[in-house]
Order: C-alpha cells, then sequence, then structure tokens
C-alpha cells in the first residue's frame, strides 16, 4: 500500500495531508519541529506501506530532508512557482495547500528540486557569503569617497587607487579632526578595514577547500575563469551527469533563459569578460555574435557565457582541459579538414 504524505509547513505548526488509494483522504495539524514531524511519519509507517513525503523548498529545506529521509521511503522537495499553474485552486488554506501537494506526489506531478549534500549546501552558503561581503566592501568605498567629495577631496593624496595603503593612511590622517564628517569618514574606514579582513578569511577558507576539487583545475584551465568562478560552477552543479545536455544546463545557471543562481551569473559575466581577452577562441566567438554592432555588446557577452557553460560541461564530462583548438574549430575559425 502506496501512501501520499503533503506538508505545508510555516514556523509555528505543519498541516498534513496523507492520501491513499480508495480511502478517505486524513489531515492532521503537529509541530513544526523535527520531532514531532519524524514521530508521524513513524506513526504512518506499517509492514508493507511504502512512505512518500512532499514539502515545498525552503531555507532549510535541506535539513529537512537530511533528517526526515530515513523515516520515508521517498522525498520530493517542490518548487512552489513552477507547482501553482498546475494545480489551480480558488480557495487557499495550508490543509488545501498539503493535499495540494500529497495529490501531485500521487501522480507524479510535481516539479521538484535538486537536495545537494550538506556539504554542499555549505559551499554554497560560503560562497554567497563571500558575495555579500564584497558588496560591502564596494558600498563603504563609494560612501567614503562620498564623504571626502562633499569636503572638496576629489582627488587622493598619492597618485594611483584610492585604496592603497599610503591613500588609506592619509584618510586615517584626514580624519583625525573633530568636526562630524571625519568622525564618520573614520568609522567607516574602520568598517572598510574589518570588512577586508572578513573577505580575507572567507577567501582563504574557499581557496583551501577549492583545492579538494580536482574539476577546479579543468575549470581554470579556461582564459579569464579564476577560482571564484570556478567554485560558484562546481558548487551548484552538484555532478554534471544529472543534466542531460548543454541547453538544460545553460538554463539551470539563468542564461537560457534569466533565472537560477544569481551568483552563478553575476561571476560568470565577469569571466566573460577576461576570457574575450585571453582567449582567441571566445574573443572570436563574441565579435561574431556582436557583427560590428556596440548594441548588441550585452547580446554578445551573455553568448559567451552560455559557451563557457557548454565549453565547462564538456570538460566536466570528459575531463579534458580547455582545448583553444577545438574552440576555434566550433566557433568556426579552423577549417575541419585543417
Amino acid at each position: 500500500m502506496d501512501k501520499y504524505i503533503g506538508f505545508d509547513i510555516d514556523s509555528k505548526k505543519v498541516s498534513v495531508c496523507v492520501i491513499v488509494s480508495g480511502k478517505k483522504d486524513v489531515y492532521a495539524t503537529i509541530g513544526p519541529d523535527i520531532g514531532s514531524m519524524k514521530k508521524f511519519l513513524v506513526s504512518q509507517k506499517k509492514d508493507g506501506v511504502c512512505l512518500a513525503l512532499a514539502y515545498e523548498v525552503s531555507g532549510y529545506s535541506g535539513y529537512l530532508h537530511d533528517n526526515l529521509c530515513e523515516c520515508v521511503d521517498r522525498i520530493a522537495v517542490v518548487n512552489p512557482c513552477k507547482a501553482t499553474w498546475i494545480y489551480r485552486t480558488a480557495k487557499k488554506t495550508d490543509r488545501i495547500d498539503a493535499r495540494k501537494l500529497a495529490v501531485l506526489l500521487s501522480i507524479g506531478e510535481l516539479p521538484t528540486v535538486h537536495v545537494p549534500s550538506k556539504d554542499v549546501r555549505q559551499w554554497r552558503q560560503t560562497i554567497l557569503h563571500r558575495r555579500n561581503i564584497v558588496r560591502s566592501v564596494c558600498s563603504v568605498k563609494n560612501r567614503i569617497r562620498a564623504v571626502v567629495k562633499s569636503v572638496g577631496y576629489f582627488k587622493a593624496a598619492h597618485k594611483g587607487s584610492w585604496w592603497k595603503r599610503l591613500n588609506i593612511e592619509w584618510m586615517r590622517k584626514t580624519a583625525s579632526g573633530r568636526e562630524f564628517w571625519q568622525m564618520q569618514l573614520g568609522q567607516l574606514l574602520d568598517e572598510y578595514q574589518f570588512l577586508n579582513e572578513q573577505l580575507e578569511k572567507v577567501t582563504d577558507y574557499l581557496d583551501g577547500y577549492l583545492k579538494s576539487k580536482p574539476a577546479a583545475v579543468l575549470l581554470m584551465s579556461i582564459g579569464g575563469v579564476g577560482p571564484r568562478t570556478a567554485e560558484a560552477v562546481l558548487a551548484y552543479t552538484d555532478g554534471v551527469e544529472r543534466f542531460g545536455g548543454s541547453r538544460e544546463y545553460s538554463s539551470y545557471f539563468g542564461v537560457v533563459p534569466k533565472h537560477g543562481p544569481s551568483v552563478v551569473r553575476w561571476l560568470l559575466c565577469e569571466a566573460a569578460w577576461k576570457s574575450i581577452r585571453k582567449s582567441a577562441s571566445l574573443k572570436h566567438f563574441y565579435e561574431r555574435v556582436m557583427n560590428g554592432d556596440i548594441k548588441r555588446k550585452k547580446i554578445a557577452i551573455v553568448a559567451v557565457c552560455r559557451k563557457l557553460l557548454s565549453i565547462m560541461r564538456a570538460m566536466l564530462t570528459t575531463g579534458e582541459l580547455f582545448n583553444e583548438e577545438l574552440v576555434l574549430r566550433h566557433c568556426g575559425e579552423i577549417d575541419k579538414a585543417a
């Protein structure tokens, strides 16, 4: 006998619907803690019963998956954005949502998501954490520049970047007075220093972890692809074999069309601009797509991102390093007979 269970989970309770073919639907309300969920699932598990559970993806859906998988025969973690059009209803309650999940699970129509292992989930979180620190550093830099410009400093005291050591020291001395803007500048410089220290720590951590991933060497053999892009692609790929082809792979990362993990798109775009400067084949591809029209720059760079993903997928599948000549041939630069 098969039982299909839908969990509609919120912070205060879990609404449950249990569907068994030929029997009346069973509803229940349990606590939102793991213990209550496990206790309920164990109560439904009897000899000869096959349990299937569905719930919507959330920030802790991976944690739930790790803890509940031993209590059921199958777990489906659902993408709610794709499920709404499949099973529309005029009414919306927690019980209805739970039943919707159970019904769709029973007929095999739930749009599920891949659940990575705990290590991969934490790897992804650390990548996002670093990205947020980088954004904070950029924000503080802009605020520092705004403060010094507001009092007439449009150029740094020393040539080069505002953020080299000599200019940082100069801004520290400038902020030593008692005016409001000097207090603000001093605090912003403290924040800038703190964020840079945090950025260095998390970067060192990620660099060390990336060394344990042999596939990173493959991806970084592409001109313009550095450790940050390689780790993001690997962390969110989590097994290239789960993708049917290049189009599905590109679509997952939001290149065809734009959705998916934004951190990978952001890093891929940066890598694409570097790649067209370092790789003759990718530069040729970029120029061919742009076709001499400067207005097509964005279209061309997105095409390079898509090409990079196709190349990366092929490299991860075959285990081969980047082959400039092969890419040139695919881009039409080298005659097949050569």
